[in-house]
């Protein structure tokens, strides 16, 4: 493929999904950890993860040059990034 794997995943994201489908999936996982925070006796709580996987969607779209979820909510919302 010639690709490693942190280059291939960045590439991937927005193949992958539109911008309002980021901007729902970033929200989603940080609903997810903001409950998992309020249910501490949930095992194997999803917080720690959710927090992680919105961190590294974060990442990846800073990478892109999108400026982070916050970037591709201006791109949303009409604004420059």
């Amino acid at each position: 493929m010639g690709h490693n794997r942190d280059q291939w995943n960045s590439e991937a994201v927005l193949v992958a999904l539109y911008p309002w489908e980021l901007d729902v999936v970033e929200r989603a996982l940080t609903c997810l950890a903001e409950l998992a925070a309020t249910q501490p006796d949930w095992e194997g709580s999803p917080r720690g993860p959710a927090l992680a996987v919105a961190g590294k969607l974060d990442e990846v779209l800073e990478h892109q040059g999108y400026g982070g979820i916050d970037g591709v909510r201006q791109l949303l919302d009409g604004r420059s990034v």
